[in-house]
């Protein structure tokens, strides 16, 4: 029996001996840790820019997504009401712009045409205007003239037929005493009809002169009547003016409506912008209209659900939180005297806790601070109060052929890494 238990001792003892070389083997070849763990990209999805009630949720926790499968719905009935005024808007204020524009047509076909049209009759017009107004003068001129030399020529007939009546009555006279003192044979016949050609002359020159008073009389009838002539062209003149004055109306109108055009063109520019401008409303609204439905960002896990149909959400606060195992990589916190034996692209082994089996990587990176620094809470010392504590720096790992089953973010991790 006491051999027995000297053989229980000394295998015991063996036991012993070959673990704790294996242990301290162990140790001298890896650096050895278990602080670590699985980590991978969480994405907190939330809404990006709108906020109201949840109405919909499209998948439960742990559950796989694929990257723009929606997540969950947002209440969308605001938008809506939103997009279907502003799509009325635009549509009135595209039918107003169209009418403008019917009416800016027909003002372009229609009055640069006629304000043309009047314009040259207006021209013509004034340049007949201006004729007739010489025309005035020239009749005017002549009739004055004609009256002044027709009156001129009365006076003169007058005066010529007082001439020959006093050369009539003095020849008539002469023939009248001739004649006695011819009868009675006083005078000789040829003195007599000396005298008597000569009260025949002086009657053919008195009715002469009185034919020519006559005639200067007829004379200034007829530059009298040159008057007329001269109140015809005032008549036209008067009426040219009236069309001229006409004219300038239509014109005038027709200017105001070229304002009018000018007023127009003014109206659907501010339209083309108000239109611009509520395009532009109408683009964000449903660009939010298409945000109120949030779709996975990444192909991945829920990893956790925040919130249920009827919660109200906001733009930062998270309804899923989504992983990607593609990301996936371990973190170890290595002690800071250790750190130094392990360099970036080390061969590592790895021991998931999920799935109890090894995988093989390598260190990808080393971090370059111990993450005591972004504690929330930083250690004073001021007071001498000091108790050492062994500092830990993050070392990222990279494993190999590692199955989703495996992968559980969080979840520890037993990591050797070859010293170098």
């Amino acid at each position: 029996m006491r051999k027995l238990f000297s053989l229980v001792g000394i295998f015991l003892i063996g036991l012993v001996t070959l673990w704790l070389s294996y242990y301290f083997y162990l140790r001298y070849v890896y650096v050895i840790t278990d602080d670590a763990f699985q980590m991978a990209d969480v994405v907190s999805v939330s809404t990006q820019d709108v906020s109201g009630k949840v109405i919909k949720l499209f998948r439960r926790e742990y559950e796989p997504v694929k990257e723009g499968e929606p997540l969950f719905k947002v209440d969308d009935s605001t938008y809506r009401k939103d997009v279907d005024a502003l799509k009325s808007k635009l549509e009135s204020l595209k039918a107003k712009r169209e009418e403008l524009l019917r009416k800016l047509s027909r003002l372009k076909e229609q009055i640069p045409a006629s304000v043309k049209i009047n314009q040259e009759n207006l021209k013509a017009l004034e340049k007949k205007l201006q004729q007739l107004e010489h025309q005035e003068l020239l009749e005017k001129t002549n009739y004055e003239t004609s009256v002044e030399k027709a009156k001129s020529e009365v006076m003169a007939a007058k005066k010529g037929v007082e001439a020959a009546k006093a050369s009539l009555d003095h020849w008539k006279n002469q023939y009248e005493r001739y004649s006695r003192l011819y009868q009675r044979r006083v005078i000789s016949r040829e003195q007599f009809e000396e005298v008597e050609l000569g009260y025949k002359e002086a009657l053919h020159g008195f009715e002469t002169a009185k034919a020519r008073l006559q005639a200067a009389k007829e004379n200034l009838k007829s530059a009298k009547a040159l008057k007329n002539r001269v109140e015809i062209v005032k008549k036209q003149q008067e009426e040219i003016r009236n069309r001229i004055k006409s004219l300038r109306e239509q014109i005038k109108i027709s200017k105001a409506d070229l304002k009018r055009i000018e007023e127009l063109n003014y109206s659907i520019q501010q339209l083309e912008e108000e239109i611009k401008s509520t395009k532009h409303q109408l683009e964000k609204i449903e660009i939010l209209l298409s945000h109120t439905l949030v779709k996975s960002p990444v192909k991945g896990f829920i990893a956790k659900k925040w919130k249920e149909k009827g919660d109200f959400v906001s733009p930062g606060l998270p309804v899923y939180s989504v992983y990607n195992p593609e990301s996936f990589y371990v973190l170890a916190w290595i002690e800071e005297d250790k750190v130094r034996d392990v360099k970036v692209g080390s061969r590592v082994k790895a021991e998931l806790e999920t799935c109890k089996e090894t995988f093989k990587g390598k260190v990808s990176s080393i971090g370059t601070s111990a993450g005591s620094i972004f504690s929330l809470i930083p250690r004073d010392t001021s007071q001498g109060e000091y108790t050492r504590v062994t500092q830990r720096i993050p070392v990222k790992i990279e494993l190999e052929d590692v199955p989703l089953r495996c992968i559980k973010p969080g979840t520890n991790v037993t990591v050797y890494i070859e010293k170098r």
